[in-house]
């Protein structure tokens, strides 16, 4: 991460050395072993075509195709700036949070038009102007909806290979954004769920969901999942296991309703992706002494109400009194210091085999602007990529 982008995340100077352990062991995953081939004198002194999606304006709504711009530019990977790396991009992570970049203001740091879309990926260096890379390193950052990324070596950090993890697990079980957000919402912000309390939560079938949902099982807590379809209800009971589904898109009943009969005794802890109606919801069907967990607010990104200063407040807020319950929100960010032990109890989930979140991946650099209506729409389960088809797969320049 650069200063400006940590300093868009909330973060001061004395944080700046756990942001970097937060790319480098934040992100840790197994990767493959990509081939080191000796590539002809000829590609390596000819210019790259690096394809990269722009903002071309800001969404007015729902993010549509339109609002982006597909932009192919030469890149010489001999006019390295001293310091910077040219890594080719090999995976990206289609988040919530990069819909928040794309108002004109931003808690994440706004994109503006032209610039680059903002996203977390996995690459490997080509080229490099840094003692800190070699060609052929796999690296996880901030590389942006590219295919050739050329930044700072700063900016980066080595993957590092773990046994029992696939290859795209820096960007799931064990990634910032995912795995790693949803422990600490789960475990560190109001003490995790107990055995036996009844547990909401909201964008189950998403991917920080899906982690969320598993840990509290994992606590021996009965869990209902929040999701939208008969297919995702179904996956949270027969794939997940969860002990119930609230269909949001039910025509017949509402949440409200379906909670009643999923959990007539009241809700203790809520893990909240959403927001909205969905909060307030929840929020009216509180137990004595119920904790609230705000990770995300999803039903707001697209409708241009967080950035604009019309978030749906709820409604229900003052049930929190009423039963002496306790409401807080996190940022990831908050809890470096907590990574290492992070890691470790997400390790051993996985190794366990008691954290497993599908994949929903799109083929192809022009398939960003789909995945992020995608994301919105509510048409996948579990965690959305990007792979790019690169025609520098397993080579590297000298």
């Amino acid at each position: 991460f650069s200063k400006i982008q940590m300093d868009a995340l909330g973060m001061d100077s004395k944080k700046s050395a756990a942001v970097a352990v937060a790319v480098a062991l934040g992100s840790l995953a197994l990767v493959r072993r990509f081939r080191r081939t000796a590539i002809s004198e000829e590609l390596t002194l000819r210019p790259l075509t690096n394809a990269r999606w722009t903002l071309a304006r800001h969404p007015d709504g729902a993010v549509r195709a339109s609002d982006f711009e597909l932009v192919e530019e030469a890149v010489d990977p001999s006019a390295l700036p001293d310091g910077h790396v040219l890594v080719r991009v090999t995976l990206l992570s289609i988040d919530a949070f990069i819909r928040t970049t794309l108002d004109e203001r931003a808690y994440h740091g706004a994109n503006g038009v032209g610039s680059t879309v903002t996203a977390i990926g996995l690459g490997v260096v080509v080229a490099s102007a840094s003692a800190s890379f070699k060609a052929g390193d796999a690296v996880a950052g901030l590389l942006g909806a590219q295919s050739l990324a050329s930044m700072p070596a700063a900016m980066i950090q080595r993957v590092v290979r773990l046994p029992g993890l696939t290859a795209d697990a820096a960007l799931v079980e064990v990634g910032l954004t995912t795995g790693l957000t949803a422990w600490v919402g789960m475990h560190a912000v109001l003490g995790p769920p107990r055995s036996g309390e009844v547990v909401v939560v909201s964008a189950a079938a998403g991917a920080v969901g899906c982690c969320a949902a598993q840990m509290a099982l994992n606590r021996g807590a009965r869990v209902i999942g929040i999701a939208g379809g008969a297919h995702k209800a179904r996956f949270l009971t027969s794939e997940l296991k969860l002990h119930g589904a609230v269909d949001y898109k039910d025509v017949d009943r509402s949440v409200g309703e379906q909670l009643d009969v999923l959990a007539p005794d009241g809700i203790d802890f809520f893990f909240d992706n959403v927001g909205g109606a969905t909060l307030d919801a929840v929020l009216a069907r509180l137990r004595p002494g119920a904790r609230v967990i705000i990770c995300g607010a999803v039903s707001q990104y697209d409708a241009n109400k967080l950035n604009h200063d019309q978030v749906d407040g709820p409604s229900n807020y003052l049930k929190l009194a009423e039963r002496g319950a306790t409401m807080a929100g996190f940022n990831v960010m908050q809890k470096l210091h907590l990574l290492p032990w992070i890691l470790l109890r997400v390790l051993v989930s996985v190794w366990r085999g008691r954290l497993r979140v599908p994949r929903h991946v799109e083929r192809g650099i022009e398939r960003v602007p789909a995945a992020l209506e995608l994301l919105f729409s509510g048409g996948h389960v579990g965690k959305l990529l990007v792979a790019l088809d690169n025609p520098l797969e397993g080579q590297h320049l000298n």
